[in-house]
């Protein structure tokens, strides 16, 4: 009897943990500290900060470009494919016991975006890993083991306390007390079945807490994507030209509890011309809300030049559709020379809801010799789909 009794108790552990681990993981995999701009928006220029934050996606994510006070038709979607689809049908354990190589692909995002620039359509892809980042929840043993130990003890204080109701209701022989009892008893089990989503409320208060405290982790992402141009030129046509592709790293680091120091060099390859880009800024504010300076220095071999006789290539047959709007570049313009301009942009985030994030800048562009050319307002709506 005694051995049924420490078997009883034991399996009855081994639940509660497993049980409390579940939990945790389900509310963790489900968490962004950070929602900044997709990488395809950020590559075709249209995202209000040049220099990125990294970011560790673990929803579906929906960008929307704010044009003329109005929601444009440009957009983005970005996602991690390998994470929704393996690691959300995964248990706790079972994401332990998965290889290191395998966790580092998880953090994988893919993202898509349109957007209409300089007079033309332009559609873009990108491709996003994280190679770096401190804080992340789901690697905290110790936040993990607080939130287990947590539900653990409030599961162990309710079954304490039924027993102990148990042995008074067969100790008593008063009728009325013993209905007492009951109540008392009828009580304490439905704590027990309600246990469950009382201990996800407080896992989200916490993991909100973590996230606060984390919003500026260190992190280290690298990213490749390409660029195309198009026109609609009729109800059945349609022209596709391949504008050009780029890689870039871009990290970031945690100053304190309220600051983010965050870098980007980025290499922009445009037809037989190049572009290179280095930019480094400094975020203050919170996860809710957040404001940065951001200094830009871009060498550029494919750019726009109304001075020239021929500003554009032969080849780029979407020439005479050209509006300067954004200046994003890509296109084959026929340069002889690299030019060098500098970018300031202040701006900031501003966390509407949970899900939903209004990300705005103003741009001003400088020419080598510092002569103010641009002043631009830029700003996206960010809506996690949850």
């Amino acid at each position: 009897m005694k051995i049924e009794k420490v078997l009883f108790i034991v399996i009855l552990h081994l639940s509660i943990c497993g049980q409390g681990q579940n939990q945790v993981f389900d509310e963790l995999r489900d968490t962004e500290m950070s929602i900044p701009s997709a990488p395809a928006f950020a590559l075709l220029g249209v995202n209000p900060e040049m220099v990125m934050r990294p970011s560790d996606l673990r929803s579906f994510k929906v960008d929307w470009r704010i044009k003329n006070y109005n929601l444009a038709p440009d957009l983005a979607l970005e996602a991690q494919p390998l994470w929704h689809f393996y690691f959300k049908k995964k248990s706790f354990n079972e994401y332990l016991s998965s290889g290191s190589m395998i966790k580092k692909m998880s953090t994988m995002s893919i993202s898509f975006g349109t957007a209409k620039i300089d007079g033309i359509n332009h559609a873009s892809y990108s491709i996003k890993l994280n190679l770096y980042k401190k804080n992340d929840p789901l690697y905290d043993k110790d936040l993990i083991v607080q939130l287990e130990n947590e539900h653990q003890a409030q599961n162990v204080m309710l079954s304490n306390q039924l027993d102990s109701l148990i042995s008074l209701r067969y100790n008593t022989t008063n009728p009325k007390r013993k209905d007492e009892i009951e109540i008392e008893m009828d009580k304490v089990r439905y704590e027990q079945k309600t246990l469950n989503e009382t201990s996800k409320l407080k896992y989200r208060e916490v993991i909100e807490q973590y996230n606060g405290t984390h919003w500026n982790r260190t992190m280290l992402d690298g990213a490749f994507g390409a660029v195309y141009t198009y026109d609609n030129a009729g109800l059945d046509s349609l022209k596709v030209k391949r504008a050009g592709l780029a890689l870039w790293l871009n990290g970031c680091l945690k100053m304190g509890d309220n600051g983010l120091l965050s870098s980007i060099i980025r290499y922009t390859k445009i037809s037989d011309s190049s572009n290179k880009m280095l930019g480094i800024s400094y975020r203050y504010g919170s996860q809710k809300y957040n404001f940065y300076a951001e200094m830009i220095y871009e060498s550029l071999g494919n750019y726009f030049d109304p001075d020239q006789e021929q500003p554009f290539d032969n080849e780029e047959f979407l020439s005479t559709k050209y509006i300067e709007d954004l200046g994003s570049g890509w296109f084959n313009f026929n340069n002889d020379k690299t030019k060098t301009q500098y970018t300031m942009a202040y701006g900031g985030d501003f966390r509407i809801s949970k899900n939903i994030l209004l990300n705005f800048a103003l741009r001003t562009q400088f020419t080598s010799d510092i002569k103010l050319t641009r002043l631009l307002p830029v700003a996206n709506i960010v809506c996690l789909m949850k």
